[in-house]
């Protein structure tokens, strides 16, 4: 579920290209366009290629990049011998737009966000990184719509046999980390 305010932002920054260079106007459509309509294509699919969520999710944050400039950085860590290895669609964009939402849009400071994924034993770790304010100590983190729709949706696809945590970082910022099995066969 794209937040409508994503959307939004995106039209009014497509909008105010339009004067300034048609060109990027053009491919800030082209990829919307491209989200969108993978976004509504169900096709029946729960799951799909970690390599193929990467790609999705290149075309998000190439217009997150447009909106930001120089204030978004992203860094990918995916090795390619989980490129193949099944995870739910379009898991990761919402636990990305809240890095984004909370941890670079609300601050003055240049923000960094970290993707990254691993396996350990039978499970694959996934992991979205800020270096935003965090969790407001003592306080437990606010669950919004995309965090519980997560949730639910991995609850559905794997029981028990999933996680997903919102943790501060050390070193500042919030961590965002999904664990799911690696099932042979799927």
């Amino acid at each position: 579920q794209l937040h409508p305010h994503f959307l939004f932002n995106t039209l009014h920054m497509i909008s105010a290209l339009m004067s300034q260079d048609v060109a990027a106007a053009r491919r800030m459509i082209a990829r919307l366009s491209d989200l969108l309509r993978r976004t509504l294509d169900s096709s029946g699919t729960q799951e799909t290629s970690l390599a193929d969520e990467i790609e999705f999710l290149e075309g998000y944050l190439e217009i997150q990049r447009a909106r930001f400039h120089d204030r978004l950085t992203i860094e990918l860590r995916i090795p390619s011998q989980l490129h193949d290895v099944l995870v739910p669609r379009l898991i990761l964009q919402p636990i990305v737009e809240n890095a984004i939402r909370h941890g670079t849009a609300a601050h003055a400071t240049p923000g960094v966000i970290t993707i990254a994924a691993e396996q350990r034993g039978p499970l694959l770790i996934l992991t979205v990184c800020d270096n935003g304010p965090g969790i407001t100590a003592g306080k437990e983190p606010q669950e919004g719509i995309g965090l519980a729709n997560t949730r639910e949706r991995l609850q559905q696809l794997y029981g028990q046999q999933s996680i997903l945590t919102l943790t501060n970082r050390p070193e500042g910022g919030a961590c965002a980390t999904i664990a799911i099995p690696i099932v042979a066969g799927r």
